[in-house]
């Protein structure tokens, strides 16, 4: 049988905690008897902050389990040779006879340290609220599935669960609130606990104010899809709902903290940081843009006639005179030519005329920058989408053209083999063709066939404009998601205290023989 045993617990007297499911000590305490033992116990477990944790991680009431006597009083505490205390169990348990030790280090909570069985329990991310709840809802049916029958599992009563990883991060706060209560009974300490209830209910991060009507609210989801400044605004938006909506539970939070109340208070600060971080890069960027406007402007002006206007004209005259002996259709290509170079010429005299209000663009961008850097990649991103809108109708109209072909040429060579789309059941039946109806397909495949490479040609040069700037967008858009999402104050915290980010538990022998409980770090769990 084993127990859990805190590392630098290496006192003589009374050791209390809880028994089930799996022994765990939290300290020991110094009394002359028994019963003085459990009436000290029984305060500390009577006070306000011990109930607000036990309604926080639902934990038990400790008792006190035994007597320690400590055969050694070693300096080093973490030394391999130290000695295990010889413990008297009280009661009538024969599985108390013999007992193995496994230390663990208890956890900080007013650092808000902790163990956990997996990484993800602290949640720092918005979403896993619900990717978390949606699991749960699935648990059962995903247990079913990877159950096997064939290999029953055996009982195991003494286990790490829950329950007891719950006893290990209550250890430290229980053992702080005893020592806290004898102070006060002896005089030796006047502590002043003022218990602020931070019983806050789960829901508080859903019961955020919502000021806007529901028709606002719907069309700043449809504008969302075509503007990445109304995107970044509604981001924004959102942000400051949340950080007002923790901001009373962030203030008020008391010496108890649960797992919850961790996630919250990261969540917080990791916004606050990422706004303050945002805002700081785009005052600077947004000053260099105001300051160089006119010389931006000027690049713009002249960047923008020759690649989006010039650039393309000149490739569809060279697609229209068969280049390198690729010899296109000649009307179709022609038609498509003249038609493609309308759109593209008038576009051009619309970014012409627009040319010398490229500076002011430029300035208006950098004043942007004191909303923060995000404001600025928004604001071009638009910019961009604007800039290019003629390449966008013009890949409407080539992709359209080249989608209905194909399907054209499908029908066709079902036509062919015999065979007809049946849309009632949704597959390919044979059919019987009169030969009027074989010689009418024959011939359109064929015109097919041949208007086929030049449909294709100018649906490539499109699409890869296409992909151009989509390329461009998806680079600014993940240069706004990392200044928006990027978990900055969770990694400063990694690096100032690893125990705050958790990842699986594993044990490791000690030189003397005796096992330890660690935590594997949250970013090297594997």
């Amino acid at each position: 049988m084993s127990v859990l045993w805190p590392i630098d617990l290496r006192v003589d007297g009374y050791f209390y905690g809880w028994e089930k499911p799996f022994p765990c000590v939290s300290g020991v305490l110094r009394a002359d008897s028994l019963e003085e033992a459990r009436r000290h116990l029984s305060d500390a477990a009577e006070s306000s902050q011990w109930a607000i944790l036990r309604n926080e991680i639902n934990v038990d009431m400790p008792t006190i389990m035994g007597r320690c006597n400590m055969s050694s009083t070693q300096a080093q505490l973490q030394a391999p040779s130290r000695d295990e205390p010889e413990l008297e169990w009280y009661g009538n348990r024969t599985d108390h006879a013999r007992k193995c030790i496994v230390y663990y280090k208890p956890p900080n909570r007013s650092s808000m340290q902790f163990y956990a069985f997996d990484s993800c329990e602290l949640d720092i991310l918005p979403s896993q609220v619900i990717a978390n709840a949606s699991s749960c809802h699935s648990l059962p049916a995903t247990l079913s599935l990877r159950h096997d029958f064939t290999h029953p599992t055996p009982a195991s009563p003494l286990t790490l669960d829950d329950t007891v990883l719950n006893h290990i991060n209550a250890a430290q706060t229980l053992a702080t609130f005893v020592t806290e209560t004898l102070w006060e009974q002896h005089g030796q300490h006047d502590l002043q606990t003022t218990a602020q209830g931070s019983g806050a209910p789960a829901s508080l991060q859903q019961r955020q104010a919502q000021p806007t009507s529901t028709a606002l609210r719907s069309l700043i989801t449809f504008l969302r899809d075509f503007s990445a400044t109304v995107e970044q605004l509604d981001i924004r938006w959102e942000q400051a709902s949340f950080l007002v909506c923790q901001a009373p539970f962030i203030v008020g939070r008391n010496k108890s903290r649960s797992i919850d109340s961790i996630s919250r208070y990261v969540k917080f600060y990791n916004c606050i940081w990422l706004v303050l971080n945002d805002m700081i890069i785009g005052l600077a960027f947004g000053s260099f843009l105001c300051e160089n406007s006119h010389v931006l402007g000027s690049m713009l002006d002249i960047l923008s006639q020759y690649y989006l206007v010039e650039s393309m004209q000149r490739t569809l005259i060279w697609l229209n005179s068969w280049p390198a002996g690729l010899k296109l259709n000649t009307e179709l290509s022609q038609f498509y030519c003249h038609s493609l170079l309308a759109a593209i010429t008038i576009w051009g005299r619309v970014l012409r005329s627009i040319g010398p209000y490229y500076p002011a663009l430029f300035w208006i961008v950098g004043a942007a920058g004191s909303c923060g850097m995000t404001m600025i990649v928004s604001l071009l991103s638009d910019i961009i989408g604007l800039l290019t809108l003629h390449l966008h109708v013009c890949y409407v109209l080539s992709a359209t053209a080249f989608r209905h072909e194909l399907g054209l040429a499908r029908s066709l060579w079902n036509l062919f083999r015999g065979k007809r789309f049946n849309v009632l059941r949704n597959r390919l039946d044979s059919w019987d063709y009169d030969i009027d109806q074989l010689l009418l397909g024959t011939i359109l495949f064929t015109l097919v066939a041949f208007l086929y490479p030049t449909v294709l040609t100018y649906y490539a040069l499109f699409a890869s404009a296409h992909l151009a700037v989509i390329v461009l967008h998806g680079l600014l858009d993940t240069i706004s998601a990392l200044l928006n999402h990027f978990p900055l104050f969770a990694l400063m915290l990694r690096v100032k205290d690893p125990m705050r980010f958790p990842g699986y538990l594993v044990f490791r022998r000690l030189g003397s023989g005796s096992l330890i409980l660690e935590a594997c770090l949250m970013f090297n769990a594997t």
